[in-house]
């Protein structure tokens, strides 16, 4: 893997791409689908990363690449988690989980999946200490009873294994601890890594070893094209297949262009403003209070985001289990202001905020917009817009004022979001509750799912009226495709899966 100089050097080269967008293999020229067996994707957000188990294991990112390589022990689907690598699992009591792996499957250099290969994955997720790394703070053990067996013990009640599994990413046991392995992984999935340029460009190839369908296309190219208007000019040149996350104003032109079609649905996905709740003046909730207050949300919604979602009603997205709709902050300059004298800054501050290239729909627009809004109350903010490495290496060292980005709940599961993040243990965002984290430690440990339910609810209630941070939307996802691609079906976790496409 490159080192970090590499990815930000190649993060910076990668400008160049919205002029190059035509760069993809010999073999996806002409101005039809008919024929071809590449799919070119363009992706909004750069690909730093291909290791799935550190520092970019909840990225989505490289999780929409990584997940078209890997597998998983389970998935969900419809809301339900289904079977995958693991054919069944059981509960002989609370604090064990006993999983059989499905027999003949093999990795695509031909080597056969065994339960050695799932421990040492759960394992690498665990050491790894990303952000993923907490999920599992309840794992006394993981023992191979057999090539088959995998069971997982814990040192009390974790009612979230099942979900928590669907982001644990099967890898040869004896590759995991070579680094560069991941310039060019490959699992059990339908396809493997065949090149990667940090930043710029990933190509995957057919696993012909698939257990599973095999896939129509023969190859997946993904560029970064860091510009909208790159992306929206590849598309109607026929230079990319497909591309998402594009603004509002950008889908109605393309919704009318017959060579395209535009697909919208619901997701996982949330956009959000943290306050580093460890530095002050974010210290006081008073003052995390005043910044919402001080935003008039709804003319910035109607002006920036239509058909780009709905207003959140609290932390998840209302289609997560556990969600719960909290009481809304209204626009009260007044109240705003009040806040701050009670705090202490009866005339306002200086602050920062920072954000990545590209994060977020309109984000730069979004930035100005809440910007101005806070001057009026007497809040300077001054924005600080990074690649997106440096600002990851930042977030995760609590090194900035406020930060703006979007999340998915991926697992569908509020304890994906709430306990990662929000417990005092975590120490994403400087926010530390006791209250708050014996909530969160209850519903992880609760099997009833129910009652878990519930506890998510009260726990959601007290990030929103502690304002952790700013929820202003939750996020639609859009996909634009041309017309001969088929087979594509959107999922709500915000990461594109390709693997059912062909191109006719």
């Amino acid at each position: 893997m490159r080192n970090p100089k590499t990815r930000l050097g190649a993060l910076a080269l990668a400008s160049v791409l919205a002029l190059t967008a035509c760069s993809f293999d010999s073999d996806t020229g002409g101005d039809t689908t008919a024929g071809r067996t590449t799919l070119r994707v363009a992706n909004p957000t750069p690909v730093v990363s291909l290791n799935p188990y550190a520092a970019n294991s909840a990225d989505q990112p490289t999780l929409t690449v990584v997940q078209e390589a890997f597998e998983t022990l389970v998935s969900r689907r419809d809301g339900e988690i289904v079977p995958n690598l693991a054919e069944k699992w059981t509960n002989p009591d609370p604090l064990t989980w006993q999983f059989t792996l499905r027999s003949g499957v093999t990795f695509a250099d031909g080597t056969p999946l065994t339960s050695a290969d799932a421990k040492a994955s759960v394992q690498a997720l665990i050491d790894g200490k990303g952000p993923l790394a907490g999920l599992w703070a309840a794992v006394a053990a993981i023992e191979t009873p057999d090539e088959r067996t995998l069971t997982i013990r814990t040192s009390e009640a974790l009612g979230t294994v099942l979900s928590n599994l669907t982001l644990v990413w099967i890898a040869p046991a004896a590759k995991l601890g070579d680094q560069s392995f991941f310039t060019a992984p490959y699992g059990t999935g339908p396809f493997k890594v065949a090149s990667f340029t940090a930043g710029q460009s990933v190509e995957l190839v057919r696993n012909d070893a698939y257990r599973g369908e095999r896939p129509k296309l023969e190859k997946i190219s993904y560029r970064y094209i860091p510009e909208i208007s790159g992306r929206v000019t590849a598309l109607e040149n026929d230079e990319i297949d497909v591309t998402w996350g594009l603004p509002p104003d950008q889908l109605t032109g393309l919704r009318d262009d017959d060579r395209l079609t535009v697909t919208s649905f619901p997701t996982y996905a949330n956009y959000y403003i943290w306050f580093n709740s460890s530095r002050k003046p974010f210290t006081d909730p008073r003052v995390r209070q005043a910044m919402w207050h001080a935003l008039n949300l709804d003319t910035i919604r109607k002006s920036l985001f239509d058909q780009a979602g709905t207003p959140a009603a609290g932390p998840l997205p209302e289609a997560v289990f556990g969600a719960a709709k909290q009481n809304p902050y209204g626009y009260d300059p007044a109240r705003a202001k009040q806040l701050l004298t009670e705090a202490g800054f009866p005339n306002g501050f200086t602050t920062t905020m920072m954000w990545s290239t590209g994060c977020c729909t309109n984000g730069n627009s979004f930035a100005d917009a809440m910007i101005s809004d806070w001057a009026k109350a007497g809040i300077v903010v001054k924005p600080q817009e990074l690649e997106r490495a440096t600002w990851l290496d930042r977030l995760l060292k609590l090194d900035w004022d406020s930060t703006m980005t979007t999340g998915s709940t991926v697992t569908g599961d509020a304890d994906f979001t709430l306990a990662r993040l929000y417990l005092s243990t975590a120490k994403r965002n400087g926010y530390a509750n006791p209250a708050l984290d014996k909530i969160l430690l209850e519903a992880r440990r609760e099997l009833d799912q129910d009652r878990r339910a519930e506890l998510y609810a009260q726990a959601g209630k007290i990030v929103w009226a502690d304002a952790v941070g700013i929820f202003p939307l939750d996020l639609s996802g859009n996909v634009v495709l041309r017309k001969g691609v088929q087979g594509f079906t959107p999922t709500p976790n915000d990461l594109p899966d390709f693997a059912g496409v062909s191109l006719g």
